[in-house]
C-alpha cells in the first residue's frame, strides 16, 4: 500500500500533523508512505524516518508535479486539511481514494472517502483531529498498538517529534558555543505570530527577554523571520542590551539546529513555538481564549510545552471578535511576570530530568 499524506499551509500546522504520520508509520508499517508539503517547509519533514519520499507544492499544481505523482501510483491520499486546489490535484494525479475533512461544499465533491469534522468549533485538538483522518485510511483495528500506547501517555495526543541530521546538530552546538560563552540556560523570544493569533504586547515580551537576560548563566536572543519584523521593531526600543537579536539571520534548516541547542522558547501561537515543543524544549505560548485560536486547538504539545490564556470568559463561540469585544486585547492581561515564572519552573524541572539521565548514563 502506498499513500500520500498532505499538509501544505503554515509551518506550525504541519508540525502538528506530524504525530497522524507517525501514527500511521506505527499502525501500518509495511506500507510506503509519502508527504506533500508546501517549499518552505521541507526541513520540517526531510530527515523524518517515518516518511519514505516527499514532494513539495508552489501553491499551484504544474503539470510536473501531477505527472510526477501519477508516476507513483498512490492507493490513496489523505488531504490533512482541505483545500480545493489539492483536492483537484488528488483527481489530476488519479488517486483513487482520497480522504479528507468534509470542511466545504466542494470536498463534498472531490473526496470520496471524506470524513465529517466540524474543525471550526475547536472542541478537539488539531493534531487528534489528524490522526482520526489517518486512522480511517489504516482502519481502527490491527497494528496500531505502539501508536495507541504513545497516545494514551500522551494523554490521547501524540507529540510531534522533529528529526534533524548531524550538520544541523552541529550548527547548534557552534552557536551556543560561540554566542551563548558559558550560559547555563539559552532562551529565545520570539515576538510574532505571523497574524495567526492575536499578538501579546511587543513592551511584555520584552520585558520578559530583558528579566531572564539579567539572570545569572542566562543568555537570550530574539528571534524572527520577515514576517515578524513589526514585531520585533516594536519590541526593540524596550529591550535590554543584554539580550541579542538574531531575527532573520537564518534560514528555516539552520534555524531548526540552532534551537535544538536551546533550552527554552517564549512565543505566540506561531509554528517556532510548535518547532522548539517538537525539540523537547521547554515551551511557554501566549494564547488568545478565543475558540479557533485557543491552545485546546492550537496548543503546543510537548513534555516541556504549557500554554498561558488570559483570565477572561471568552464570550466568542468561534472567532475572536477583535475590537467589538469587551475584553479586547484580553491578552494585554497576560503579565510578564506569569510567562517568567513559568518558563523558569519548566526549564528547571527540564535541566533536573536531563541531569538525571547523564548521570544514571
Amino acid at each position: 500500500m502506498k499513500v500520500l499524506l498532505v499538509r501544505c499551509d503554515r509551518l506550525g500546522d504541519l508540525v502538528l500533523a506530524l504525530p497522524a504520520i507517525a501514527w500511521l508509520r506505527a499502525a501500518r508499517p509495511a506500507w510506503e508512505i509519502h508527504a506533500l508539503v508546501a517549499a518552505h517547509a521541507v526541513p520540517v519533514v526531510e530527515n523524518d524516518p517515518a516518511i519514505d519520499a516527499f514532494y513539495t507544492w508552489e501553491g499551484q499544481a504544474d503539470a510536473e508535479l501531477i505527472r510526477r505523482l501519477q508516476a507513483e501510483r498512490y492507493d490513496a491520499a489523505v488531504l490533512l486539511q482541505y483545500q480545493m486546489p489539492l483536492a483537484r490535484l488528488l483527481r489530476a494525479a488519479r488517486i483513487g481514494r482520497s480522504y479528507g475533512p468534509l470542511s466545504k461544499w466542494t470536498s463534498w465533491l472531490l473526496l470520496n472517502r471524506g470524513s465529517w469534522q466540524r474543525r471550526s468549533r475547536a472542541s478537539r485538538h488539531e493534531s487528534q483531529l489528524n490522526v482520526d483522518l489517518v486512522r480511517r485510511l489504516a482502519g481502527r483495528a490491527g497494528g496500531a498498538g505502539g501508536a495507541a500506547a504513545a497516545a494514551r501517555s500522551a494523554g490521547g495526543i501524540l507529540p510531534p517529534r522533529l528529526h534533524l541530521n548531524q550538520e544541523q546538530r552541529r550548527l547548534g552546538r557552534r552557536f551556543r558555543e560561540q554566542e551563548a560563552g558559558a550560559a547555563d540556560v539559552v532562551a529565545f523570544v520570539h515576538p510574532g505570530s505571523g497574524g495567526s493569533a492575536l499578538d501579546w504586547p511587543a513592551a511584555s515580551f520584552a520585558a520578559v527577554a530583558n528579566d531572564l537576560a539579567a539572570r545569572r548563566g542566562w543568555r537570550v536572543f530574539v528571534t524572527g523571520s520577515h514576517h515578524d519584523r513589526p514585531a520585533i521593531d516594536a519590541m526593540a526600543p524596550h529591550l535590554s542590551p543584554q539580550v541579542a537579536v538574531v531575527a532573520e539571520r537564518f534560514p528555516l534548516r539552520d534555524f531548526l539546529g540552532v534551537l535544538s541547542a536551546g533550552d527554552l522558547l517564549i512565543a505566540p501561537s506561531t509554528g517556532p513555538l510548535h518547532l522548539a515543543a517538537a525539540l523537547d524544549l521547554a515551551a511557554v505560548g501566549v494564547y488568545p481564549p478565543a475558540p479557533t485560536m485557543s491552545p485546546r486547538r492550537w496548543g503546543p504539545l510537548g513534555r516541556w510545552a504549557r500554554a498561558i490564556v488570559p483570565p477572561v470568559e471568552c464570550p466568542s463561540r468561534r472567532h475572536c471578535l477583535q475590537s467589538s469585544c469587551l475584553f479586547y486585547n484580553c491578552l494585554e492581561a497576560v503579565l510578564s511576570a506569569q510567562v517568567i515564572e513559568l518558563a523558569t519552573a519548566l526549564v528547571a524541572a527540564r535541566r533536573q530530568e536531563l541531569a538525571g539521565t547523564a548521570r544514571s548514563d
